[in-house]
This record gives structure tokens, C-alpha cells and sequence, in this order.
């Protein structure tokens, strides 16, 4: 007993106490006599009971004769919260009730309990949301253990699982495999960490699977395997897509994980018992530890610093450190840089996931090797928190992709390359049929030139200019023609030089004058000329097309603050207020307008003529495209 706090109670609170009482609260003897339990203990109990009610009603029941065994939260002298252990039992026959209390500090038993448990309800976690399907089976391959993602992966729930021979879920020559390795490995031979088979899922389908497996003894020395299955069917399935057109993407598949349970385990209150929990809690962290840690998928994890505090055996042998080479280091620095090669900001992005980490459960970035090779990486993030609800640790599933985006970049590029050329083609299509219907009307024209000469010299020399005006238009339409077949000249080329052709070429083509005036210099960007150029030639088109003008005007003033371009006719016009979005081809103008950061205006109302008109800002000599604008 010198070990525990004594203490001798009647109605009126402590009446005697031992030395190790004094030790326990931080208070000599004559600050505890006369005092009563609930005066060393916070207002409420872990239950929330007041703690005065409660104590009063265990005392009471004590000295009824009703011994107590119960836990309890104790304040000591200087404010500092205890766990304790109570035990209350009344002694003496006389009128006078007394009750002795042995107490004893149980606060590091408690710390290694709860510590015990959240490291369990951690590996559990993983196990349970792993990407990959994770099962145990013994030495008859009689399932033991099979978490959601095998119940997914074979449509069946896990009591159907569970308990089943492994080779029943196998097609023969799997099956065959599976057994041949399994006895090869008992007899000591060294085989890949990795193979594939085929499963049978309840619906009759066939899938391939990868598997890691490992063998391991129980705590009853019964031999188990250990195996983690990821599904590649869709990817080899890409694989062979790609190989015979080289144009699929190989499948990407990203198995989202649940939401991370946690369960409280109320520990009995016997000592022996909780001796029992703990040894079978060192047994399953063990358990949990190995399976995390012989798994085929990054697994770490990010105190509230972004710096890591958990980096598994996978992860080491994927980016090339050692656990001590990363362990209490910032994410930032060591597998993430700083800035992805597209100079996006990843140490922004860090800090916005230790802020925000419920907007980030899934998310891909680019990642970097201890050589400094760039991988990109998908993560599955899940905030862990504490009692109170504070942020504690992110634990962080990652798969690489890196082949899949070099594809998906590949076939990126090949489909915008495709997309300009298909372009290109269309607009050569359409010029070379507007140069051939210009220069038939003109040699129509010519043929019949000299009997209208002869009848009419005023009427020749009018149809004479009409054919100078045709030919004209012809030629320009031709230049266009070939810039549009070579992008390098467009880009070339000066922007007043465009608008000009592009004007002689309008009017010849649909015989509409358009008036094209330049004033200044301009020395532009060759995206921010193309644009301005594709604007002007898309509101001419228009012009064309639904206007009804017999006059059109181009004009590009270019100042030291700014360019501006005016498309104007007058024609029929149209309500813009109540124009439908995208029509007429004001969607194309503003999105070629928003690309270089211009702002474009359109003016128009019915019987007034329609205006385009487009503002691009110089004063921004941080951003080629000048100030961000809102499009009108």
C-alpha cells in the first residue's frame, strides 16, 4: 500500500491522509484535510457528470457498504489534470461511517493506451482504404482476412469472401500458377516480388491482376501470405490500344478511397485486462505495420508544418531516400519542388492543402527524386484529427502516372497539331473557292469587255475598274490563302499589311468597299497580332454575311498606351443587348480577344450599323499580353 494514495473520508471530506496522498496532489496534509474529493477535480467527469454529484453519489454508495472500483479525472494542487484509479470501501462497525480511498495514478497507462489504440486505428485505416485489394490466406489458401477493395474488385460482399478457398476466385491456369509459386517459395526459391493471373468475378468476367505477396508466421507460428492485388486490366488493355494505333491512352485508373473510420475501444477496468488489450494491440500494430510497409503504393504522412513524419519502405525505394533522410523535413524541398516544370506554384499548394486539406482528397502534382528526376505522382489525402477537433497529421496515398502523362502529354500535342492543320485546311478550302469564284466573275466580265465598250465607253471603263477591283481582290485573297497555309509567314508579318490585304481581298471578293486607315507604328507580340488579325477578319465576315452594308471600315490606331482596333459597316445592325450568346461569331471575338488579355466592346443597334471594337493595354511590361480585362 506505501505506493498508493490514502486517504479516510467521512460526510464531511478528508480526514487523514498518507504522505504518498501528499505527493500524488501537490499539497501537504493540512491543505487536504477538510477538503473534499471534488475540490481536486475539474468541474465535470470524462461521462459529463458534474464531478461533485458524482463523487457525493460514490462516497454515499461506499459507506452504504457497497465497495467502488472506478476511474477518475483528479486536478493536483497546481491545476495539473490526473488520471486515477479509486477504490472506495467503508470501514468500521461504529455510528460513524468512514471510508478509506486508495487511489492510484493510472495517467501513463492511459497515454500508452490511447497511444496504442490511435497507431492501431492508423494502420487499420490504411489497410482498409488501400488502392490496392489486400487479403490473408493460410496454408490451405482458405481466405482469412479480405479488406473492401477484394470485395470490389470480385462484386462480392466480404462474408462471402472470407473463409473460401483463394483458387475458387482464380481461372484454372491462375490457379495452377498460384499453387506452383506458392510451393517453390517454401522450398526456398527465389521468385519476382510481383506476377500476374486472372481472376473470375461473380458476374463471369475475367480481370488481370498483379499481386505482392509476402509470407509471414501468426503469433501461433501458422504460416500465412500476406498479398496486395491491383486490378490492370483496363491498363493492359491501353497497352495493347496503343501499340496497334499509337494514339490510346493507356486507361487511367484511380480508386478513390472512403472516408477513414475510427472506432473507440473502451478499455475494461480490470488491471490484467488491460495488460491482455495491450499485448494484443502490439500484436495488430505489428500486423498493420507490415502490411503498410511491404505494400506497392507512397505512403506518408505531413505534420501541421508540412513536414513528414511517416515515409514507408515503397516510398524510400520510389524517390531514393532513406526514412532518416526525410524524417522531420519539409515535403517542400525533398520530393516536391518548390515550382513544377510548368512554373506553377507547388510550396503554395502544400500550404493550401495544411489549411484546406478536405479540398484536396485527391489531387496530382508533379513530385522530384533525390537525382532531381521530375515523376508525376496521385495522392489521396486524409486529414487526421484529435478529440477537439484540431488537425494533427495528413495521411497521404500516392500511385505514379508518370508513363500515363507522357502519353497523355504526347497525345496532346498531336491532337492540337491535328486540330491546326484540319484548321488551316478548312480556311485554304474556303479562300481557294472565294479566289475562283472572284476570277470567273472577272473573266466573265473581260469576255463581254469590248461589245460594252464599243456601246458604252463610260459603261467599259466602269466594268474595266470592276475588273481591276476583282483581280485585286483575287491577289489578296491569294496572299491570305498562302499565309494561312504557312503559319510562319502570318506571324511574320506586319499588322497593317494584313489589315490592308485583308481588306482589298473582302472587297474583292464580295464586292463590298472597305476602308482600311492605319495611324502610328505598332510592334506587337506575334499571339496578340494574330488575334487582333482573326478578330478583324471574323466581324469583316460578318459584315458579309449578315449585315446588308455597302460600307465597311477598318481602322488600328497604335499609341504608347495601347492598340485599337475598330471593325465598323453600315448595315443592318442588331439589338446587342438582346443577342443571343455566341451568335454571329461574338463568342469566337471574344475568346480570341480574352486569350491576349484584351477587351473587346460591340456596339450595335438595328438601322445603325454594327462596330467592333478592341483595346489591348502596353502598360505592362511584366506581361506580354498587357493587363488582365474583362470582356464586355
Amino acid at each position: 500500500m506505501d505506493n498508493y494514495a490514502l486517504f479516510l473520508l467521512d460526510e464531511t471530506g478528508f480526514i487523514e491522509c498518507n504522505q504518498k496522498a501528499e505527493e500524488l496532489f501537490g499539497a501537504v496534509r493540512e491543505e487536504l484535510i477538510g477538503r473534499t474529493p471534488s475540490d481536486y477535480s475539474p468541474q465535470r467527469q470524462p461521462d459529463g457528470r458534474i464531478s461533485r454529484d458524482k463523487a457525493r453519489e460514490k462516497i454515499r454508495a461506499a459507506m452504504d457498504g457497497a465497495p467502488q472500483l472506478f476511474e477518475w479525472k483528479h486536478l493536483k494542487a497546481d491545476g495539473t489534470c490526473i488520471d486515477t484509479e479509486i477504490s472506495l470501501n467503508r470501514i468500521g462497525d461504529g455510528d460513524r461511517r468512514i471510508v478509506m480511498a486508495i487511489v492510484r495514478d493510472i495517467s501513463d497507462l492511459k497515454k500508452a493506451e490511447e497511444s496504442r489504440l490511435e497507431s492501431e486505428q492508423m494502420f487499420r485505416s490504411i489497410v482498409e482504404n488501400s488502392h490496392s485489394g489486400i487479403f490473408t490466406v493460410d496454408e490451405a489458401f482458405t481466405i482469412t482476412y479480405a479488406n473492401d477493395m477484394v470485395s470490389l474488385l470480385l462484386g462480392l460482399p466480404n462474408d462471402r469472401i472470407v473463409g473460401r478457398d483463394f483458387r475458387e476466385f482464380l481461372d484454372e491456369e491462375s490457379a495452377n500458377l498460384v499453387v506452383d509459386n506458392y510451393l517453390r517459395r517454401q522450398r526456398g526459391e527465389s521468385l519476382p516480388a510481383r506476377y500476374e493471373f486472372n481472376i473470375v468475378t461473380a458476374s463471369g468476367d475475367r480481370r488481370r491482376v498483379e499481386i505482392s505477396s509476402n509470407m509471414i508466421r501468426d503469433t501461433a507460428g501458422r504460416l500465412k501470405t500476406v498479398g496486395q492485388v491491383l486490378d490492370v486490366t483496363d491498363r493492359h488493355r491501353a497497352e495493347d490500344a496503343l501499340r496497334r494505333a499509337q494514339e490510346d491512352l493507356e486507361s487511367r485508373v484511380i480508386i478513390r478511397t472512403r472516408e477513414l473510420q475510427h472506432a473507440n475501444v473502451r478499455l475494461e477496468a480490470e488491471i490484467s485486462r488491460r495488460e491482455q488489450i495491450e499485448q494484443a494491440l502490439r500484436r495488430k500494430e505489428l500486423k498493420y505495420r507490415h502490411l503498410v510497409d511491404s505494400g506497392n503504393a507512397i505512403i506518408l504522412e505531413l505534420d501541421t508544418a508540412g513536414r513528414i513524419i511517416f515515409f514507408n519502405h515503397f516510398a524510400e525505394r520510389f524517390f531514393g531516400y532513406t526514412e532518416s533522410e526525410v524524417i522531420g523535413k519539409s515535403v517542400v524541398g525533398t520530393i516536391v519542388p518548390a515550382r513544377d516544370s510548368a512554373d506553377a506554384d507547388l510550396e503554395a499548394m502544400i500550404r493550401d492543402i495544411i489549411h484546406r486539406p478536405e479540398d484536396y482528397r485527391l489531387n496530382e502534382n508533379e513530385n522530384m527524386k533525390k537525382n532531381g528526376d521530375r515523376v508525376w505522382v496521385v495522392w489521396t489525402n486524409q486529414p487526421v484529427y484529435d478529440e477537439a477537433g484540431n488537425l494533427k497529421e495528413i495521411l497521404c496515398l500516392g500511385i505514379d502516372r508518370t508513363e500515363q502523362k507522357k502519353i497523355e502529354d504526347t497525345l496532346a500535342v498531336q491532337t492540337r497539331l491535328q486540330a491546326a492543320m484540319e484548321e488551316r485546311a478548312r480556311l485554304a478550302r474556303d479562300l481557294h473557292d472565294a479566289v475562283s469564284q472572284t476570277l470567273f466573275s472577272a473573266s466573265i466580265i473581260a469576255e463581254v469587255l469590248p461589245r460594252i465598250w464599243d456601246r458604252s465607253p463610260d459603261e467599259g471603263f466602269r466594268r474595266l475598274e470592276e475588273v481591276r477591283q476583282l483581280t485585286r481582290g483575287a491577289l489578296a485573297e491569294m496572299r491570305t490563302l498562302l499565309f494561312e497555309l504557312r503559319p510562319a509567314a502570318l506571324a511574320e508579318a506586319e499588322l497593317p499589311q494584313l489589315l490592308t490585304q485583308l481588306g482589298e481581298s473582302v472587297t474583292g471578293r464580295a464586292r463590298l468597299p472597305v476602308n482600311v486607315s492605319i495611324t502610328g507604328g505598332c510592334e506587337l507580340p506575334a499571339e496578340v497580332k494574330i488575334a487582333l488579325y482573326r478578330i478583324a477578319q471574323e466581324a469583316l465576315n460578318n459584315v458579309v454575311k449578315h449585315s446588308g452594308a455597302t460600307l465597311a471600315e477598318v481602322s488600328l490606331c497604335c499609341q504608347g498606351s495601347g492598340i485599337a482596333l475598330s471593325v465598323a459597316d453600315n448595315g443592318n445592325g442588331f439589338d446587342a443587348a438582346a443577342e443571343p450568346q455566341g451568335r454571329l461569331g461574338l463568342s469566337i471575338m471574344k475568346e480570341r480577344a480574352a486569350s491576349v488579355n484584351a477587351g473587346i466592346t460591340i456596339d450595335s443597334s438595328p438601322g445603325k450599323g454594327t462596330e467592333v471594337t478592341v483595346n489591348w493595354p502596353m502598360n505592362n511590361p511584366d506581361d506580354p499580353f498587357g493587363d488582365p480585362r474583362k470582356n464586355n
